[in-house]
C-alpha cells in the first residue's frame, strides 16, 4: 500500500545563487545609462558618458510651450497653450509676457528682419503681430481654423500652413490672406524655403508627403515617406532634413475636400478643446480637427531623414515610442531634436551616431531654439516649463543608477569601472525598492578602480558616478560584483511507497538549487563569433569587409587580408593577436552592382571586445597544518572558478579566502584532511573567459 507523508514549513524561495556564486551587474550600454538619472551629462550611441550642459528652469508658464524662435537681436520668443500667451527672453535671461491672446494655443511663431513677431493660433485661425516695441494687435484671420506653421520668404512675405483643410496661405504687406496652395492632407504642419530656387517646402499630416510649391496653385510631391506625418523641415545647404512621425491611428482626409462642418459638429469640437485646455470654446464655425495635445498622443514613433541634392533619401535615426516635434542645427552641423514621449533632446551628428543631451521630467519636449550656433532654449509640454541652456559645458556632471534589486540580502564584492579623466563613484544601499531615509548615506567617493564597497549589506544598491570637467572625463562602464545570501530550502512534500520519488522537490516558483559545476565558465575558445544585419533599399548585393584595432590605437587592421564576405557572420580567430580590448568595424559596399566611383559604403563599429587567451597562473602553493594555500592570477580577466584534486581523484570546487570571485587575483586557503603519507595535490583556476591553468605540488603528511 502506497503512503504519503506531507511536511509543511515556512516557504523560502530557492534561487540559482549559491553561497559561493558571484553575480555581476554591469552598466555599459546606452540603454543601461538612460535607465538611471542623468544630470549635466550626455550619453552617446557608442555607450560613452560625458559632460553636458546645465539647463536652468525659468518656471511654469502654461500647460504647454508649443513653439519658439530667435529674433535677429538674439531675443528668444516662445508661445504657449492654455493660456495662449507670447513671452520674450532678453539678455537678462528673464522671461517676460509680451502678448495675451484670446486663442486656445499659440502654435507657431516667425520673426522678420525688422523685428516684428507673428504668432499663429488656434482654433480661430488668427495671426497676431507684435512690433519691436512689444505692441500686439490682430494681424489677420484665415478661413482655416488652425495655424500650424509660419514662414517668411526672402522678401519678408509671410506664409501660413493650416488645417483642417490642408491649405497654405500667402499674407501680403496689406495683411490680406490669399489661398496659395491646397494639399492632399488635412493639415500642413511645417514650412521652409529652399534657398536654391526660393520654392516653398511643406509637410503634411496624413500621408507622409513632402511638398514643393513653386507658384500659386502649383506644387508637387517631393517625397512620400513610409511614416504618416511630416512634422518638421530643416534646410541646410544643399541637404534637407525631415522629421517624420508614425501615427497609431491614421486620420484620413475628409471625403469631400473643403466641406465645412455643421454648427453642431463645431460645438462638439469646442467642448473638446475646452476639456483639453480649460480655455473658452471657439464661437466661429470653422474646420474640425484634433487639437494639438490629442494629435501628440496619437503619435507612435519618430524618424529623421536626410534628403540629398541628388534626391536620395537616407534615414539617419529612428525612435520607437517617441515622436519628433522640432528640429534645428548647431554650429558643428549636428541635428538637434525635441522629442515627446520621454521628454528627451537628442543630437544626431551623422547617420551612424547620436547623443542624448537632456532627459527632462516633463516627458514632452515640444520646441527648441538655437542661438549663436548652440542650443539655447527648450520648451516643454504636459507641464509648460521653459529651460535656458548654458553656453559652456558644466563643471561637473552626475549619473545615478536605478536601484538594483538583488532579490535577497547581498554581500558586496569589488566595484570596477572603465573611464578616463576625473571620475569618482559612490554607493548606497537599503532594503526598500525606493531609496528613502532608511537607506545608508552615500559612501565616500571611490577614486581608483577596482575598489571595495564600504556600504552595508542590503537587498538594493545604487551607484552614483561624478565626472569633473578638469580632465575631459569619460565613463564607459560600471561593474559591480556581489554575492546573494543563500536562502533556506523547503521540503513541501515527502512521499514513500513502492516507487518512491526523489526527496529533492520543487515548489511553484522555487527551482531546485544548481550544483557548483553549473557555474564553471565554458571552456575558452580563441574564436569570436561576429554577426551583423544589413540591407539595401534598392536590392543591391552587398560585400562586407572586417577590420579590428586595439583600444587606444588609430589604425584599423584588415581582418581578412583584403578579402570580402557575402555572409553576415564570421568566426574571428584571435589566437595570433595580443590579449587586449578591441573594437571591430564592418563595412558594407554595393560596389558589385554599381559603376566604379558610384558605390556607397556604410560602416558600423562594435562595442569593446575583450580578447583573452592566456591561462591563469596558480602560484605560491603550500600545504601546512592541514591547509592548502596559494594565489590564482589572471592578467586580463577575473578568476571565476577554483578546484583541487588529491592524488588524481575527482576535482572539487572551493571558494577564495574572501568568499567572492571578484578580482583578477584571488588568494585561497582550503582545509584538506589528508591521511599520513605522500600525496600529490593539483589546483586548477578558471577565469571568466574559460581559460584554465593548473599547478601541482607533492607533499608528505607525517
Amino acid at each position: 500500500m502506497k503512503t504519503s507523508l506531507l511536511l509543511t514549513s515556512v516557504f523560502c524561495l530557492l534561487t540559482p545563487a549559491l553561497a559561493v556564486k558571484t553575480e555581476r551587474w554591469e552598466v555599459q550600454t546606452p540603454a543601461d545609462f538612460m535607465r538611471g538619472k542623468l544630470q549635466r551629462l550626455t550619453v552617446a550611441s557608442d555607450g560613452e558618458l560625458r559632460l553636458g550642459y546645465n539647463a536652468s528652469k525659468l518656471g511654469e508658464f502654461a500647460k504647454e510651450i508649443w513653439c519658439s524662435t530667435v529674433a535677429p537681436d538674439g531675443t528668444i520668443y516662445f508661445g504657449t497653450g492654455s493660456p495662449a500667451d507670447v513671452y520674450a527672453i532678453g539678455k537678462d535671461r528673464q522671461a517676460v509676457r509680451i502678448a495675451t491672446t484670446d486663442a486656445v494655443a499659440v502654435t507657431s511663431l516667425a520673426c522678420d528682419a525688422q523685428g516684428n513677431l507673428y504668432a499663429g493660433t488656434l482654433p480661430d485661425g488668427k495671426i497676431f503681430k507684435i512690433t519691436p516695441d512689444k505692441k500686439s494687435s490682430d494681424y489677420c484671420r484665415l478661413r482655416s481654423p488652425y495655424v500650424w506653421a509660419l514662414a517668411l520668404d526672402k522678401n519678408g512675405v509671410l506664409f501660413a500652413g493650416t488645417g483642417a483643410d490642408g491649405k497654405i496661405y500667402r499674407i501680403g504687406a496689406d495683411a490680406k490672406p490669399e489661398e496659395w496652395y491646397t494639399a492632399e492632407d488635412s493639415n500642413i504642419l511645417c514650412l521652409a524655403f529652399d534657398p536654391a530656387d526660393g520654392s516653398l517646402l511643406a509637410g503634411g499630416s496624413d500621408r507622409g508627403l513632402l511638398y514643393r510649391v513653386t507658384a500659386k496653385g502649383k506644387g508637387s510631391v517631393l517625397h512620400e515617406f513610409a511614416e504618416d506625418e511630416v512634422k518638421a523641415i530643416l534646410v541646410s545647404g544643399q541637404d534637407l532634413f525631415v522629421a517624420v512621425n508614425k501615427q497609431k491611428v491614421r486620420r484620413p482626409r475628409a471625403p469631400v475636400p473643403g466641406q465645412r462642418p455643421s454648427a453642431g459638429e463645431f460645438e462638439a469640437l469646442g467642448a473638446q478643446l475646452t476639456a483639453q485646455y480649460g480655455a473658452p470654446a471657439a464661437t466661429r464655425t470653422t474646420g474640425r480637427e484634433t487639437p494639438p495635445e490629442t494629435r501628440m498622443a496619437n503619435l507612435l514613433a519618430g524618424a529623421l531623414y536626410q534628403r540629398q541634392a541628388n534626391g536620395r533619401v537616407d534615414r539617419w535615426a529612428y525612435w520607437d515610442n517617441e515622436s519628433i516635434h522640432a528640429i534645428a542645427r548647431d554650429a558643428e552641423g549636428g541635428i538637434l531634436l525635441a522629442m515627446a514621449g520621454a521628454g528627451r533632446v537628442f543630437r544626431v551628428p551623422d547617420g551612424q551616431h547620436w547623443e542624448l543631451l537632456f532627459d527632462f521630467d516633463e516627458k514632452q519636449a515640444l520646441t527648441l531654439a538655437v542661438h549663436n550656433g548652440r542650443l539655447a532654449f527648450v520648451g516643454m509640454g504636459n507641464i509648460g516649463n521653459a529651460y535656458l541652456i548654458d553656453a559652456q559645458k558644466s563643471a561637473n556632471g552626475e549619473y545615478t543608477s536605478e536601484a538594483r534589486d538583488c532579490r535577497f540580502l547581498a554581500t558586496w564584492g569589488k566595484l570596477d569601472w572603465r573611464a578616463e579623466g576625473a571620475v569618482t563613484v559612490a554607493t548606497r544601499t537599503g532594503n526598500t525598492a525606493l531609496p528613502d531615509k532608511t537607506w545608508s548615506t552615500w559612501s565616500q567617493p571611490l577614486t581608483k578602480a577596482p575598489a571595495a564597497i564600504s556600504s552595508p549589506r542590503g537587498r538594493y544598491i545604487q551607484l552614483r558616478a561624478t565626472l569633473a570637467r578638469q580632465s575631459e572625463p569619460c565613463l564607459r562602464s560600471l561593474t559591480l560584483h556581489l554575492q546573494v545570501q543563500n536562502q533556506k530550502p523547503e521540503i513541501s512534500a515527502l512521499e514513500t511507497g513502492e516507487k518512491p520519488k526523489t526527496n529533492v522537490v520543487t515548489t511553484a516558483g522555487a527551482p531546485a538549487a544548481p550544483a557548483p559545476e553549473q557555474f564553471r565558465p565554458k571552456p575558452a575558445s580563441t574564436i569570436k563569433r561576429l554577426s551583423w544585419r544589413a540591407s539595401d533599399k534598392d536590392g543591391d548585393t552587398l560585400l562586407y569587409r572586417l577590420y579590428y584595432r586595439a583600444e587606444g590605437d588609430e589604425v584599423w587592421i584588415p581582418m581578412l587580408q583584403g578579402r570580402t564576405l557575402r555572409a553576415t557572420e564570421h568566426s574571428w580567430d584571435t589566437d595570433s593577436i595580443p590579449d587586449a580590448w578591441y573594437r571591430v568595424k564592418v563595412t558594407a559596399s554595393d560596389e558589385e552592382c554599381n559603376p566604379v566611383g558610384e558605390a556607397l559604403i556604410a560602416e558600423r563599429i562594435s562595442h569593446s571586445i575583450k580578447v583573452n587567451n592566456a591561462r591563469p597562473i596558480v602560484s605560491d602553493l603550500k600545504f601546512d597544518a592541514g591547509m592548502l594555500r596559494g594565489v590564482a592570477r589572471s592578467k586580463l580577466s577575473l578568476i571565476r572558478f577554483l578546484e583541487y584534486s588529491v592524488d588524481g581523484a575527482e576535482w572539487k570546487f572551493f571558494a577564495p579566502a574572501d568568499g567572492v570571485f571578484d578580482d583578477r587575483e584571488e588568494i585561497f586557503g582550503v582545509k584538506l584532511p589528508l591521511a599520513a603519507g605522500p600525496h600529490t595535490i593539483a589546483v586548477r583556476a578558471t577565469d571568466e573567459d574559460g581559460n584554465a591553468g593548473v599547478e601541482r605540488i607533492a607533499i608528505r603528511v607525517p
